[in-house]
């Protein structure tokens, strides 16, 4: 009988060790009050082009863009650019590029979108990420989603948020 009431004593604890072993873990919501914001957004369709030296496939850049085009996102051309110049968006483009000095290691991928001054409209982005992450699945899909204006949305599996492991396709609030 003491062995029993020693055993049933050893299962009572009142330290989390899960929370306090993991500093920088923290729980995702799962019901978030409020709809996901989008910054800004294209007053014409954007093209997309994929610089070459980033060796982002176009079969998985496409597969992003079908996730948007289903959610009534629409897109010009999609292209890869092989010129060795290929950094800089033009006016009315989303670029896949290589990151810049300075990329943050800790990040899978960034993005920075550009806007005219006067209407606040998106005039150009551009999507930093290395060849092995755009492998990952969602991560072309969010980039271009933050492209497109999106801003995180901390709602556990939806597509804009910010952590990939908490991420999923969930997309409520993000139809055109």
């Amino acid at each position: 009988m003491g062995w029993l009431f020693f055993i049933l004593l050893s299962c009572v604890s009142t330290e989390q060790y899960l929370v306090t072993n993991f500093a920088d873990v923290s729980v995702a919501p799962t019901f978030v009050v409020g709809a996901p914001i989008q910054k800004a957004q294209w007053k014409s369709l954007p093209s997309v082009r994929i610089c070459a030296n980033t060796k982002v496939s176009l079969l998985r850049v496409q597969k992003a863009i079908k996730y948007w085009e289903m959610l009534g996102y629409r897109f010009d051309s999609v292209f890869v650019d092989v010129k060795l110049t290929c950094r800089e968006p033009n006016y009315g483009e989303i670029i896949i590029t290589l990151p810049e000095a300075g990329f943050k290691d800790r990040h899978i991928a960034a993005t920075r979108i550009y806007t005219e001054r006067s209407a606040g409209n998106i005039a150009k982005a551009k999507i930093f990420i290395y060849p092995r992450e755009a492998r990952r699945q969602r991560v072309m899909e969010h980039e271009i989603g933050h492209a497109l204006g999106w801003l995180h949305y901390e709602k556990k599996f939806h597509m804009m948020h910010p952590n990939w492991h908490e991420g999923g396709y969930g997309a409520s609030g993000l139809r055109k």
